[in-house]
C-alpha cells in the first residue's frame, strides 16, 4: 500500500505543473469579455514626436488612415472627430491622413478616431487645448464658445447659396482666415472649413410644413445658433452631443433634429423618425479644422508645410465629396421607406428665413456685426 501510495504521489506530482502551463496557455488565448469600454487617453500633453507606428498596410482612399511603418524619430498625431467614417468628414480626415504621410515620406503619421470613438463634441475642444490631440473638425458653432465670430457662419439664412458658401470654404479667403486667426488667445488656431450640406429638420410627430408645425416639439441642436432658430420657428431645443441624439431620438427624449442627409443616413435618425422636410435653404452645416497653437507653432518649417498642403488637398476633396453623399444618402433614405417627406417651396422657404430674421439680429451683439456683414456680403 505504501508503495502505491508513493506511486501516485509521483503521477500527481508530475501531471499538475503541465495542466498549470495548459490553463495559463488557455488564458492568454481566451477572447476579451466584449463590450468593455476603452479608456480615453489621459489629458496630459501628447509629445510633439511620438513613438514609431508599428508596421501596416497603408489606408486605401475612404479607409480609416492606421498607423504605417514609421521611420525612426517619426511623429505620430491624433485627428478626433465625431461623424462617421463613411461621412465627408469622415473621408476627408482619412485623406489628410494618407496626403501626410505621402508628403513627408512616413516621417509623420496620422492616426484617425472616428464617431466619437476618443472624445464627444464638446470633450474634443478641451483635448485640443491641453495638445492630448492634434486636429478636431467640429461643426463651426462648435468653436462660439471661444471666439464668438464664428457663430455667425452657423445662423439661419446666412448664406443664400452654394456660391456662398463655397467661398467661405477657400482656405485663402479674407474672411475664413480672420476666424482661423480669432481663436489664437484660446490655444487653437483654424487651418481649414470644410462644408457638408444643407441640414433638413425630421421629426416623430407630424410633418413640418409651417412655423406653426413647431409648436410642441422639441428638437436637438448641434449649438446655440441653431436653438435660436428652432425657437424662433415656434419649437423648443435643446444642445447635445452627437453621439448621444440617435438614443435620444428612439427613446422620445427629443421629437426631431435638424442635420445633413448624409449624417442622418450614417447615423441612422430616419429609422427612429416618421417625417422629414427637405429644405430650401436655411443652415448649410460647415466645419472648422483647428490644431492646438503651441503644437503648430513649434513645428519645423518642412513639418508645417507638409501638413499645410496636405489639408488644402483633403480640403478639395471633401468639397467634391459632400454633394454627392448628401444626393446619395437621401436616395438611400427614400429607397428605405421609413420617412414621408415633404419638399419646401419657394414660398414655404420665404416664410421661414423671415422668422429666422430676429435670430442674426440678436446674435449682432454676440458675434460683432462686422462678421455678419461678411458673411452676408459672400452673397452678392
Amino acid at each position: 500500500m505504501l508503495g502505491l501510495s508513493v506511486h501516485r504521489s509521483a503521477i500527481v506530482g508530475q501531471v499538475l505543473p503541465s495542466l498549470t502551463v495548459l490553463a495559463l496557455l488557455l488564458s492568454a488565448c481566451a477572447p476579451q469579455r466584449a463590450g468593455q469600454p476603452e479608456s480615453k487617453p489621459a489629458a496630459p500633453a501628447a509629445q510633439p514626436a511620438a513613438s514609431p507606428a508599428a508596421g501596416a498596410p497603408a489606408a486605401k482612399p475612404g479607409e480609416a488612415a492606421q498607423p504605417a511603418a514609421a521611420a525612426p524619430g517619426a511623429m505620430t498625431v491624433k485627428f478626433s472627430h465625431v461623424v462617421a467614417k463613411d461621412t465627408p468628414k469622415g473621408k476627408a480626415a482619412d485623406r489628410f491622413a494618407e496626403l501626410v504621410n505621402q508628403k513627408s515620406g512616413g516621417k509623420i503619421q496620422v492616426q484617425v478616431f472616428a464617431n466619437s470613438e476618443l472624445y464627444k463634441d464638446a470633450e474634443e475642444l478641451e483635448a485640443l487645448q491641453t495638445n492630448a490631440i492634434q486636429f478636431i473638425a467640429p461643426g463651426t458653432d462648435k468653436f462660439g464658445g471661444l471666439a464668438p465670430q464664428w457663430d455667425a457662419t452657423a445662423l439661419p439664412y446666412i448664406f443664400t447659396s452654394d456660391a456662398a458658401v463655397n467661398k467661405l470654404l477657400d482656405p485663402d479667403n479674407p474672411v475664413a482666415k480672420e476666424l482661423f486667426e480669432s481663436m489664437r488667445p484660446k490655444g487653437l488656431i483654424g487651418l481649414a472649413i470644410w462644408g457638408n450640406g444643407w441640414k433638413h429638420f425630421t421629426d416623430s410627430k407630424r410633418p413640418l410644413k409651417t412655423p406653426a408645425d413647431f409648436q410642441g416639439l422639441k428638437f436637438r441642436t448641434s449649438g446655440k445658433p441653431d436653438e435660436a432658430f428652432v425657437k424662433a420657428l415656434g419649437g423648443s431645443a435643446t444642445v447635445m452631443a452627437f453621439s448621444e441624439v440617435f438614443g435620444a431620438l428612439q427613446q422620445g427624449v427629443v421629437d426631431g433634429q435638424y442635420n445633413t442627409w448624409s449624417n442622418i443616413y450614417t447615423q441612422k435618425f430616419h429609422e427612429v423618425q416618421k417625417y422629414a422636410t427637405v429644405s430650401r435653404g436655411g443652415v448649410y452645416l460647415t466645419y472648422g479644422v483647428a490644431t492646438n497653437t503651441s503644437w503648430w507653432d513649434s513645428l519645423d518649417a518642412d513639418s508645417k508645410k507638409t501638413l499645410t498642403d496636405a489639408m488644402k488637398e483633403a480640403t478639395a476633396y471633401e468639397k467634391q465629396l459632400s454633394d454627392k453623399d448628401n444626393a446619395d444618402s437621401l436616395d438611400a433614405i427614400k429607397q428605405a421607406g421609413r420617412l414621408e417627406f415633404y419638399e419646401q417651396t419657394a414660398e414655404d422657404a420665404n416664410v421661414f428665413q423671415q422668422a429666422a430674421q430676429p435670430v442674426i439680429q440678436e446674435w449682432e451683439p454676440k458675434t460683432g456685426k462686422d462678421i455678419i456683414d461678411k458673411l452676408k456680403a459672400m452673397n452678392q
